[in-house]
Parts: structure tokens; C-alpha cells; sequence
């Protein structure tokens, strides 16, 4: 995949002079909640169990891109969810894939389709193009994938002493995930020879 396919997206842009090499970007943001997710569980027959709780909640918001299909990644926490923060999101995107040009997959929320972002997507035509997923089709979103499992391994049925507790199990989670098991969340059988 080159530069030269955002013609496909955006039929009327002019393919960049040079191409440029692309890459796919699934981005997202999921909340981290304080308060633990609750869900199905193993207990005793019989028995209800009982998970802590800070009865007051807090709130941080992870945002995530993962390029497809190398695993390649990043990952900021927030403390609020606004177009602001999307946009400082981004800006470290491009500078992190300063050599490639960036197809950015993501979803209709009002903090992506805004017409606020557009002056940083004008500033940046030549190196980043968001492509919108249809309405209402998150399984659509591989990372969605991920924040399923993070759900499952870290946040679920378990209470953490802080919300920076809970952060730092996030961060420390996403750091050890193993190749293999990012490529099984993603459905992908690909050895990881081929992809090095």
C-alpha cells in the first residue's frame, strides 16, 4: 500500500509526487473506569461474588491505533475525551510514522468528525487520511478487539487501589502482550518470521 491509494478514498486528492509507503492504522479510544467492569465469572454454585469498589468513580480515557497487520502501536491515557485530545493523539501519530503516510481507520464519534479537526487534516493532507467506518459497525474496528480482551484480562471483576493503579495495569498489559497473542486477536495465522 502506497500514498498514491488515497485516490481510492478520496477520489478528487492528487496522488503525492513522490509515493510515499502506507501504512493501516485502526485507531480508538475506550474509558478506564476506577470502578471495575463487571461481567460473568467463576464462582461457587451457590455463592455471589463479591468484588471491591471505590463507590465513587474516576475516569481516564485510553486512545489506541494499532497498524495492521505488524502490531506496531501507540497508546496515550488522557484525562478528559475531547477533540483537543484527539488532535495531540494524532499529532504524535504522525510523528512517530514521520516516513510513511498514515490511512487512519476509525469510527463516525462526534470528536472524529468534527469540523474542528479540519485544519489539522488540511495542515497534514500529505501524510495522514482518515477513513470513517459505517455507522454503527465496531466489529469493523480490529482494535475494538483489543480493548475487548484488555477488558477481560485487566479491568474485569478487579478493583485497583487508584485510578493510577488501574492505568498502570493497562500500560504494563499492552507492553507485555505477546506478538502471537495480538495476531490471535486480530484473527491473523501469520507466522512472525514473515513479518520481521
Amino acid at each position: 500500500m502506497t500514498s498514491d491509494d488515497v485516490a481510492i478514498v478520496e477520489p478528487g486528492l492528487i496522488p503525492l509526487t513522490p509515493g510515499k509507503e502506507a501504512v493501516l492504522i485502526y485507531f480508538d479510544e475506550t474509558n478506564l473506569h476506577w470502578c471495575p467492569d463487571t461481567g460473568k465469572g467463576y464462582q461457587v454454585v451457590g455463592t455471589q461474588e463479591k468484588i471491591a469498589s471505590p463507590g465513587q468513580d474516576e475516569v481516564r480515557y485510553l486512545m489506541g491505533g494499532i497498524v495492521y497487520p505488524t502490531a506496531e502501536g501507540l497508546y496515550q491515557i488522557y484525562g478528559r475525551k475531547r477533540t483537543m485530545e484527539v488532535e495531540a493523539y494524532l499529532a504524535s501519530l504522525v510523528e512517530m510514522f514521520s516516513e510513511t503516510f498514515i490511512f487512519l481507520i476509525w469510527d463516525n464519534a462526534k470528536t472524529h468528525t468534527t469540523k474542528m479537526l479540519s485544519p489539522f487534516f488540511h495542515q497534514y493532507q500529505k501524510r495522514i487520511c482518515p477513513v470513517f467506518l459505517p455507522t454503527y459497525s465496531p466489529r469493523l474496528n480490529l482494535i475494538e478487539r483489543l480493548w475487548r480482551q484488555r477488558r477481560a484480562d485487566i479491568t474485569k471483576n478487579h478493583f485497583c487501589l487508584s485510578i493510577k493503579e488501574a492505568c498502570e495495569a493497562v500500560v504494563q498489559w499492552l507492553e507485555n502482550l505477546s506478538f502471537s497473542k495480538f495476531m490471535s486477536l486480530m484473527s491473523l495465522n501469520i507466522e512472525e518470521e514473515a513479518i520481521s
